[in-house]
């Protein structure tokens, strides 16, 4: 009934992996982590049937296909743990690792071909009916629960307080989902010792659960560098009408002319960057065109229009960069100016950012716009007079 979650977790770790996958590449140090979710993912799609049809065109019978995906799978699993050791700077014993698996992989051939003539290798609802004798499988299956288990546990390890909250969540989903592998193999050594019908409809749905759990940990930091691009997209748009306005009137200082092209092959967060640059250039600029009597002039008017107290100073910002861009307009000549009114900057990019949307938002504000209008009526002049 629920056979729909172990194709749609194994979809997920595909997907998972594939978005990975240039981080996976690129970056030495999440390259094992990265093997190792593709290994799971393959050996758990062995499984289902459109894999098991293509296995049927290559390997000669059935019960050939059976053993060769329990092979494989034995080496999936020790390149899994070997990746994991890795990952969290444990890789010393590959060598015996390597070794063990393939000792368990020869001990599951030798069982194999001495037990009768069986057309599958799989768990036999009565010990009657020809197959593998039950050390093959406890054999097997031990071997994957030892694998799997000290992969959760290492993964919940590297994942303890002190390492970066992402991949401390990351790390501790994706060793969930082994732990919950883990838990598969134990209900098969339950179904092996009992043969009770009660087991085997639980193998799909907890292998699914088991691949959306590893799926989420691998793509979690994924999601997290698509949050922020949201971010700084919504902060490039943002910034947009103030920066427009304020480069129009100070084209120099534009780091390059913009060009559609050009924009496409710069990565947004240096386009933000450099947004951010020549507004603050431009209101260096700027500064010039405003009088001290202006300010007095904007601090009157912010006040009539009952800005809330923590918006007043952008809603100052954005009247005098209003006043600075009509003087330039009218042709007045720049004068010197002693007030800082860029203010100190702040103290990293991202609240540089913010402190520029507050202004670019009071910059659109009603009483900016009834500023504006003021001045285009001539009912004030940028000197305050």
């Amino acid at each position: 009934m629920f056979t729909w979650l172990e194709d749609a977790g194994i979809a997920a770790l595909w997907a998972a992996a594939v978005v990975r996958a240039p981080q996976g590449v690129r970056h030495r140090e999440q390259r094992p982590l990265w093997f190792a979710v593709v290994m799971i993912a393959l050996a758990m799609s062995l499984h289902l049937e459109p894999v098991t049809a293509v296995l049927g065109r290559i390997v000669p019978g059935p019960h050939w296909i059976d053993l060769t995906k329990h092979l494989f799978s034995i080496v999936d699993a020790a390149a899994v743990l070997w990746f994991i050791l890795g990952a969290a700077g444990r890789r010393r014993h590959g060598g015996v690792l390597f070794g063990a698996a393939a000792a368990v992989m020869a001990a599951l051939v030798l069982l194999d071909l001495g037990a009768p003539a069986h057309a599958r290798n799989r768990i036999a609802p009565s010990p009657d009916i020809p197959g593998v004798p039950d050390t093959y499988w406890w054999v097997f299956f031990a071997f994957h629960l030892a694998a799997d288990t000290t992969c959760g546990f290492v993964c919940w390890g590297y994942g303890r307080t002190g390492t970066p909250r992402l991949l401390r969540y990351g790390l501790r989903l994706f060793g969930t989902g082994i732990l919950l592998a883990s838990l598969l193999w134990v209900l098969k050594l339950f179904y092996l010792h009992t043969r009770s019908s009660v087991f085997a409809p639980l193998f799909s749905p907890v292998t699914g659960v088991e691949a959306a759990f590893m799926a989420l940990g691998v793509a979690l930091p994924a999601a997290a560098r698509l949050r922020a691009h949201l971010a700084d997209r919504r902060s490039y748009r943002g910034l947009d009408p103030l920066w427009q306005d304020l480069t129009a009137a100070t084209p120099d200082v534009v780091l390059r002319p913009g060009n559609r092209l050009g924009t496409v092959a710069v990565p947004l967060q240096l386009l933000l960057y450099r947004r951010v640059i020549e507004i603050r250039d431009a209101m260096i600029v700027l500064r010039d065109y405003v009088p001290p009597a202006t300010l007095g002039v904007v601090r009157r008017h912010v006040r009539e229009h009952a800005v809330p107290e923590q918006l007043v100073e952008a809603h100052v910002t954005a009247c005098w960069l209003t006043a600075a861009l009509h003087a330039r307009r009218a042709g007045e000549e720049p004068r010197a100016q002693a007030a800082d009114l860029t203010g100190a900057g702040a103290d990293d990019l991202a609240e540089e950012i913010n402190g520029l949307l507050r202004v670019a938002a009071a910059y659109r504000s009603p009483a900016a716009r009834a500023y504006r209008d003021a001045l285009e009526r001539h009912q004030l002049s940028p000197s305050g007079d």
